[in-house]
């Protein structure tokens, strides 16, 4: 189902219109923990990233903590990281001044990274399903927030899931970009 706007809640100078979360001047946005949110059932996350500096480490969507509880999307290094409970799935290439489509699925033993619609990683594991009582977040790290986790850009699109998207789903998601809508 769709993020609903109706409970998040701005930090910094987070702001959204016409769909898209402006990030350029810092900030992000939470949303109270959900039940929905966590891994005791299959789970996939879906975004649009449009990043305006690379930054350091951001993380896009988290719920959780790496190696603890919980689940976080994010570019680390010269790739993306889908981490799911205790389960690092890394590939893809991020980009500068384009949008890019990324989705993140786990079925129960086997979590995959797509960026526009094609697979680009995939680790096997029993993801830990200790729930993440603490609240999502919107381009920051749900752990600690700090300047190094920091999105700067723009974020649409997220969607999560209590189900693996196929393959076929995640191509068709990123077909038309934001704005494009």
């Amino acid at each position: 189902s769709a993020m609903s706007t109706c409970c998040w809640r701005p930090a910094g100078k987070a702001r959204g219109a016409k769909g898209v979360l402006d990030l350029r001047d810092g900030g992000y946005v939470t949303f109270p923990h959900r039940i929905e949110f966590d891994l005791t059932q299959p789970l996939s996350v879906e975004c649009w990233i449009y990043f305006d500096q690379p930054g350091s480490m951001p993380v896009l969507v988290s719920c959780g903590v790496w190696q603890q509880a919980g689940w976080f999307l994010q570019r680390l290094g010269g790739q993306w990281r889908w981490h799911v409970g205790g389960i690092d799935c890394d590939g893809g290439q991020p980009a500068v001044g384009r949008w890019i489509h990324l989705a993140g699925t786990y079925d129960g033993k086997t979590a995959r990274l797509f960026q526009n619609g094609v697979p680009v990683g995939e680790a096997k594991g029993t993801a830990k399903t200790d729930p993440w009582r603490g609240e999502l977040h919107v381009g920051q790290y749900s752990g600690q927030p700090g300047a190094e986790f920091q999105v700067s850009g723009q974020l649409a699109g997220l969607k999560i899931y209590h189900r693996p998207l196929g393959a076929t789903e995640v191509a068709a998601a990123c077909v038309k970009q934001p704005g494009e809508l």
